[in-house]
């Protein structure tokens, strides 16, 4: 709440002398005001008309109380946002707390071949093999017009990023870890049309998986597809786990109110949530080596 009363008192010094109508602030930054003013009497709140007017009567000690919750104001706009943060309100995680880039690990399989300003480009596949792995940056500028003619792998678990033997083919495709939530960034990445030929969605069978996968479809739509396990009823009948059920209960409840067109348009995926909601049982990935 103080970072509500710092802009309702930024914009005071900033008129000052001359009062605010209480019409232009939210009810938050009023109600702070209000509780500032009787603790304080630094800042008078006046009926006018309808409404009421606010005006600073203590100048110093409104603004000692802003540097106290604020204590830099004119910080350069190219410093990073955590780090306005800190000034603005003494926490990287107040405010604005995203990252502009962000980044995830990948590994080409059978030389892929990918392309950059027009030009193929041989450095990831080069990466994989020299190192395991590759940081890809998605969100900013350096990757925009990097793109595929081959395919994308999706997993959520590190052990099916560590062991691509389960792969149903041996054909060219790149495999990308997302390690639990599915980032925007990455999804609004993989939305370029030209980004990929398909990208394939491999995750637990639960409800967050699902939520995850419902994210990708609706930017992707026919473009993305949820990988289904060879034998999975099989698998589900004999592996499958009621207390993940359970866990992700609020997601899976959450995918099948906002997935009707979804499920319109994938009979298999259908099956899969008509047989997860019959049995109450959810099923780790990990499962597809047995």
């Amino acid at each position: 709440m103080s970072q509500i009363l710092a802009k309702a008192l930024a914009r005071l010094i900033e008129v000052y002398p001359d009062p605010i109508a209480g019409s232009t602030l939210t009810s938050s930054q009023k109600k702070q005001l209000d509780e500032f003013s009787r603790q304080t009497q630094s800042v008078q709140v006046i009926p006018k008309g309808r409404g009421v007017v606010y005006s600073i009567l203590l100048i110093d000690v409104v603004k000692v109380t802003l540097k106290q919750l604020a204590p830099n104001q004119n910080v350069s706009p190219s410093v990073p946002k955590r780090a306005v943060n800190i000034a603005l309100t003494r926490s990287s995680k107040l405010g604005r707390a995203g990252h502009d880039v962000t980044y995830v690990l990948a590994k080409a399989v059978t030389n892929p071949l990918w392309v950059s300003s027009g030009e193929a480009t041989e450095h990831l596949n080069v990466t994989t093999e020299e190192f395991g792995v590759f940081s890809l940056e998605v969100g900013g500028e350096r990757n925009r017009d990097l793109t595929t003619q081959h395919s994308i792998w999706l997993v959520e678990n590190q052990a099916l990023f560590d062991s691509l033997d389960w792969l149903p083919n041996n054909e060219p495709t790149t495999v990308i870890w997302y390690r639990g939530q599915l980032h925007n960034k990455l999804i609004e990445w993989l939305s370029v049309p030209e980004r990929a030929s398909m990208v394939y969605f491999f995750s637990d069978y639960d409800g967050v998986g699902l939520n995850n996968y419902r994210r990708l479809w609706e930017k992707l739509e026919d473009r993305a597809e949820f990988w289904m396990m060879p034998n999975w009823k099989i698998l589900m009948n004999r592996y499958g786990q009621n207390q993940l059920w359970v866990d992700t209960a609020r997601e899976f409840n959450s995918f099948i109110e906002n997935s009707s067109n979804l499920l319109a348009h994938s009979s298999n995926l259908q099956e899969l949530v008509t047989e997860m909601k019959m049995k109450g049982l959810a099923l780790e990935q990990e499962v597809i080596w047995l």
